[in-house]
């Protein structure tokens, strides 16, 4: 057998091997699990399902105001990494979830504390299972109102508290993977997107610190990007009829078009080489729509002559509020994106062939543009993207900071 030959049946025989079904294990607490009958690690399962992933087998050690310390150090909760599955099968991912001033220096917690325990979780979890990658929930502040942010306290509002608590799990994310290497951890970014909903108490139950049932599903798609690599956005899973995700949503009142909302958070609040596009990172969202479909932040659109197009640049949390914003476009032979600019990686549209699409003096109130789209060319596509003029404090960029782009596909 010659060698193209020889690599053209191994490449058959691969493809017909099954995908592997993965082990999940979830520490966590109320969180995790609080307000309705599908918790986090159920819907994670149906979202992998619903990908065309094998349905995983998932170990929910969920223990109601269990922080990470006690999920480190308790001997029932490390058991549960050599006694809940089957001999000789391992851990895939295991995730992890602290309650929310564990990953702060106030409440009487130490974030220090919460790190090391972090590291101690994956230990436990790596003593059984070698290649098991450590997936961090990271937590949300509660909603304006909550007593945390009552006199004396050391975060004023949400975002004090949330920056504290994301940036401590981030240094968790860290800790891990400087112990285990490469690839060993990622943070699953709840509380970043839940930041993009600006901390609003109607995603929130009454006590504006639980999640309900929209939030978990939020954080079920963090989770699921973090787990598999590959965003939610992509999906299009059936509401008419109703399939297993859309009949597990409907008895709390949640739709496609809901669906569709946080999947575009979801996915713009994912790690960097998820994205499809990805800007700065920070608090300014881009958000598009075709035809009479709610404007998301989802990465993909398509549209043709005569389509109706929406599109804005929201400062969330007030953050760029007083920056000059910009919205830019080029255009590019679809599957072969123009790449981020050497320099610029926050910068996905090319400079050399972009239009100033629509510009403001501030972005106070959001910059918006609409266009019934006069012309198509089947096979491009545009590219488009939200510049604010202030400096970012997720890239250290002093001059920009940019949304994550859209691409606009023509038919």
């Amino acid at each position: 057998m010659n060698k193209p030959a020889r690599a053209l049946l191994w490449l058959l025989l691969a493809s017909a091997v099954p995908a592997q079904s993965k082990n999940l294990l979830f520490y966590g607490n109320s969180l995790t699990y609080y307000s309705w009958g599908y918790g986090v690690p159920e819907l994670v399962g149906m979202i992998a399902t619903e990908a065309g992933h094998p349905s995983p087998t998932i170990v929910a050690a969920l223990v109601g105001g269990g922080g990470m310390q006690f999920h480190a150090t308790n001997a029932t909760q490390i058991a549960r990494i050599s006694n809940s599955l089957p001999p000789g099968q391992t851990w895939d991912s295991v995730v992890m979830q602290g309650v929310v001033l564990e990953a702060t220096n106030g409440g009487g917690f130490s974030a220090a504390q919460f790190r090391s325990s972090a590291v101690t979780v994956m230990t436990n979890v790596r003593s059984h299972s070698p290649a098991a990658r450590a997936v961090l929930f990271q937590t949300w502040a509660p909603s304006y109102g909550q007593l945390y942010y009552n006199f004396p306290s050391p975060w004023p509002n949400p975002m004090a508290l949330h920056n504290e608590v994301r940036s401590n799990y981030r240094l968790a994310t860290s800790d891990i993977t400087a112990a285990f290497g490469v690839g060993s951890a990622t943070n699953a970014a709840a509380g970043d997107a839940v930041a993009l909903l600006q901390w609003q108490p109607m995603w929130y139950e009454p006590d504006l610190f639980h999640p309900n049932p929209a939030m978990i599903l939020l954080a079920a798609m963090c989770i699921y990007t973090s787990v598999y690599g590959q965003t939610v956005g992509q999906l299009r899973p059936s509401f008419s009829p109703p399939g297993q995700i859309a009949l597990a949503l409907a008895p709390f009142g949640l739709g496609e078009a809901v669906w569709n909302q946080l999947a575009g958070i979801a996915d713009t609040s994912a790690d960097r080489a998820v994205r499809p596009y990805p800007g700065s990172g920070d608090h300014l969202l881009f958000e598009s729509a075709t035809t009479s479909d709610p404007m998301t932040a989802g990465h993909i659109k398509r549209m043709t002559a005569g389509t109706p197009l929406q599109m804005q640049i929201r400062s969330m949390n007030g953050v760029f509020d007083g920056a000059e914003g910009w919205l830019v476009a080029s255009l590019f032979p679809t599957g072969s994106p123009p790449g981020p600019v050497l320099g610029y990686p926050e910068l996905q549209v090319d400079p050399g062939a972009m239009v100033i699409v629509s510009t403001s003096t501030t972005l106070a109130s959001p910059l918006s543009f609409t266009i019934q789209m006069p012309f198509t060319l089947p096979g491009a596509s545009f590219l488009v993207q939200g510049v604010a003029f202030q400096a970012s404090p997720e890239t250290g960029n002093p001059q920009i900071t940019t949304t994550d782009a859209h691409e606009l596909v023509l038919f």
